[in-house]
């Protein structure tokens, strides 16, 4: 909180980002095409900014004719300058969130501060102490903003409408982030009735997150909450220059966008998902015109399995590669603590090398970051080093002291090593309240939970796995579908998922083809399915074919060429550029194998998602 004494604020404090002046004219006029319909006149309607900053929507909610205006502004270096510009305006120079809830609005409208809670927990503890409206509505992994959309939900008038230019983050996230109670709240209160997508353009010079947006909400009367009214959803998409420098020619899309028309950077239509559509704990897909759903449909007919579309979560499991205490000690380093000479190695204990036994050398597995990634498998050559990997259920031991001393016979001088940084080690696994008796062995990715409840076995182990089993992986970050696959050891850091299979049989051959097709380019855009460290969307979004489905001689023909082609590809030596005539082909059989057309994908995902099919 800020009091009333500070002359000055940080934006670090209060997340204060200024609006440029032709987004506020835009916000406040379109706004003002939904309340024209309500045939009253703008002075008579309760009007709320809740972060004022330098006072843009006020002058233009003021050209607008609205003249009763509540605003809230924290900055105290900007009233003298508010009070002279804007005399008639209600001011309130506190922080919006401690806000009377009983007071009414017509139309609130603004650019919320943005502040993550992830780096400021200490402010977001201090408002939830402070404002009943925080502590309701904190979760974890939230931005401050979510705050300023409860609270200007509970401010409206029935009929009333809110909009805010925010990041587009929270519309894609699902119940395991900070909106697990947003969504509930905006569906069961409000309609969504527009999203205009900016994520093409920059917007906040200088600012983090410029995938920006803006919506418009209106609250529910008790009437529509009744009856189960629903309400479609309008969508613009912006297609824009991202370069920060081109401020005239944001303007001049702002400008034509006050028409609400298609044109060469704006793209105008009602998305295929209505408000009952959207569900409160999952990934609201908003940008989904009705021919992109049909082609999403056209795909998933071939994805039914027992009545219902079968997803990546019915046949994998998603994980992380390894997690280590601390990767610096773990992985060891050519030259720096490790030497190999004639296929002996060496491995650095004080101030010399060691060398190691043959069954000591068994436990060092060449790592790899998920850098080293590529379709259908990944850069040899490009591991990071070798980590130290001591397997928890190597021995049969009643106690774990008894399985330290067994380690200590059987690989002495991996253990040496490992000792000398015991205090540092075991420091970690304290602070991250884990057993600092397990100094000697992986955090998280050696065993994975039983995959089957009716299993006699806690934990799988997974050392045989990463081995020699068949395994198919991808980066956590990633906005394009690139899967790599591996039937040879294969060991890779926390910045790799892994898809580990349940008990059902997995055809790799299709699958790895079917993961690097153009169908499922299509898809990730159509289903927004980029990879940002989280998993869900593309474990539950995800579709896979049903391959009982391709029944005909003709698709089992083509089934049998996809395999073939993908195999010469895991198998023999191959350029990028061969790669990709292969997957050319293979991606022409798909095209075929579901009735779709290559040029119509093209052109949907160009209009779209601006995107380039290769």
């Amino acid at each position: 909180m800020v009091s009333k004494n500070n002359s000055s604020i940080g934006e670090k404090k209060i997340g204060q980002v200024f609006t440029p002046r032709y987004v506020a004219d835009f916000m406040v006029n379109n706004s003002h095409k939904f309340i024209e319909k309500w045939d009253k006149p703008p002075h008579v309607l309760q009007v709320l900014e809740p972060s004022a900053g330098e006072g843009v929507f006020l002058d233009s909610l003021r050209k607008q004719g609205y003249s009763n205006i509540t605003a809230y502004e924290m900055d105290y270096t900007l009233k003298d300058q508010l009070l002279t510009s804007y005399p008639n305006v209600n001011f309130k120079f506190e922080n919006f969130l401690g806000s009377d809830i009983l007071q009414k609005f017509d139309l609130i409208i603004g650019n919320p501060p943005y502040l993550g809670q992830n780096y400021n927990s200490t402010i977001f503890q201090e408002y939830v102490d402070l404002y009943p409206i925080c502590a309701e509505y904190f979760v974890g992994n939230m931005d401050l903003f979510y705050f300023f959309i409860h609270l200007g939900i509970e401010k409206l008038n029935p009929g009333g409408i809110l909009t805010y230019i925010t990041t587009n983050y929270w519309i894609t996230k699902s119940e395991k982030t900070g909106i697990r109670l947003l969504k509930p709240h905006i569906l069961d209160e409000c309609f969504l009735l527009q999203y205009i997508d900016l994520s093409q353009l920059t917007l906040f010079q200088g600012a983090r997150g410029q995938h920006n947006c803006i919506f418009l909400l209106q609250k529910k009367t008790p009437q529509e909450k009744a009856r189960g009214i629903d309400k479609p959803i309008d969508i613009i998409q912006i297609h824009g220059n991202q370069d920060p420098k081109e401020e005239s020619n944001n303007q001049r899309i702002f400008n034509d966008l006050s028409f609400l028309r298609n044109s060469r950077d704006i793209r105008r239509y009602t998305s295929a998902l209505t408000n009952q559509d959207l569900k409160p704990d999952k990934n609201w897909n908003l940008i989904l015109p009705q021919e992109i759903k049909d082609i999403v449909s056209v795909i998933e007919k071939y994805c039914e399995l027992n009545g219902r579309i079968s997803s990546l979560a019915d046949y994998f499991r998603i994980r992380n590669g390894l997690i280590l205490i601390k990767d610096s000690i773990f992985i060891l380093k050519e030259s720096i603590n490790l030497k190999i000479v004639d296929d002996e190695y060496f491995i650095k204990v004080g101030s010399s090398f060691v060398k190691l036994s043959e069954l000591e050398k068994r436990r060092l597995k060449k790592i790899y970051k998920s850098k080293s990634i590529k379709p259908y498998g990944h850069k040899t050559d490009d591991y990071l080093g070798y980590l130290i990997f001591l397997n928890k259920n190597e021995f049969n031991a009643t106690s774990i002291h008894e399985r330290n001393n067994l380690l200590k016979e059987r690989y002495p001088n991996l253990i040496r090593y490992l000792d000398q940084f015991k205090d540092e080690l075991q420091h970690i696994l304290i602070n991250a309240k884990e057993n600092p008796a397990d100094i000697y062995f992986p955090r998280r990715g050696a065993s994975i939970r039983r995959f089957e409840r009716n299993s006699g076995e806690d934990l799988i182990d997974l050392e045989p796995m990463y081995d020699s089993h068949e395994k198919i992986f991808f980066k956590f970050i990633e906005v394009e579908n690139m899967f790599g696959y591996s039937n040879q050891p294969y060991y890779a850091t926390s910045d790799t998922y892994f898809l580990w299979p349940k008990s059902t049989p997995i055809d790799y051959l299709f699958l790895l083809a079917y993961l690097n097709s153009k169908i499922v380019t299509f898809l990730y855009k159509a289903k927004s399915l980029t990879i940002k460290r989280s998993k869900t969307k593309l474990e539950q979004g995800l579709p896979l074919p049903n391959l009982e489905l391709f029944n005909t001689k003709e698709q089992i023909e083509m089934l049998n060429q996809i395999k073939n082609h993908t195999l010469s590809i895991i198998t023999t030596s191959h350029t990028s550029e061969g790669v990709q005539q292969t997957q050319n082909l293979i991606d022409s059989l798909f095209l075929k194998l579901f009735n779709l057309d290559q040029n119509h994908l093209h052109d949907l995902l160009k209009d779209y998602y601006s995107y380039q099919l290769k």
